[in-house]
């Protein structure tokens, strides 16, 4: 159920491809896991209504392409986006590297505001495998720290965990970026 009276709050997905980030959305948006294959998302949007503290808000979820050419395409929801919410899988560490490398210095060409940057390692459920070389949460936080993210979340879409947290943080820091930005245009424009 989408509530019509209200603007959803804008939320931009990034990060590498093949990480979670759509399953992420899927999880959410049904509240099972999707039983698809990988198809390479360019752009999907999903819209939605979450319940946060007792009121109920709306929700637009832009999922980005993880493949690094599409940077054009992305800079215009980074732009409109009100939470930036970036992405890394667990058990590939070279996407939490992209984070650093890539994701934050486009994420930083494209953007002049201060928005709300929140770091989210997927598929944590992959920690249990015998591989040892899985990323951490401490990394996952000393990764944040460094970025600046106002936030660090974990989660796995497979197992359910954490899924609705993540939206409700993601919406909780969108709506709160909304009332900061609208009362510095009040003192700005007296609007």
């Amino acid at each position: 159920m989408v509530l019509k009276e209200e603007k959803p709050v804008l939320v931009t997905l990034i990060g590498d491809a093949m990480i979670g980030k759509s399953t992420l959305v899927q999880a959410f948006m049904s509240q099972h896991l999707p039983q698809t294959s990988y198809v390479a998302t360019v752009i999907d949007t999903y819209e939605g209504c979450l319940d946060v503290d007792g009121q109920k808000h709306n929700l637009s979820i832009l999922d980005n392409a993880g493949q690094h050419d599409y940077g054009n395409m992305r800079s215009c929801s980074y732009k409109d986006s009100e939470v930036l919410v970036l992405c890394y899988s667990v058990a590939d560490r070279n996407s939490l590297e992209s984070i650093q490398d890539f994701w934050v210095p486009e994420v930083n060409n494209c953007t002049r505001r201060r928005k709300p940057i929140i770091l989210v390692a997927t598929q944590t459920d992959l920690r249990k495998d015998i591989d040892t070389d899985k990323v951490t949460t401490a990394e996952g936080e000393r990764i944040a720290k460094q970025i600046g993210a106002d936030c660090f979340l974990e989660c796995s879409a497979f197992q359910q965990e954490t899924v609705n947290h993540v939206f409700e943080v993601l919406t909780t820091s969108g709506l709160k970026y909304r009332k900061k930005r609208n009362n510095f245009m009040k003192k700005m424009f007296g609007k």
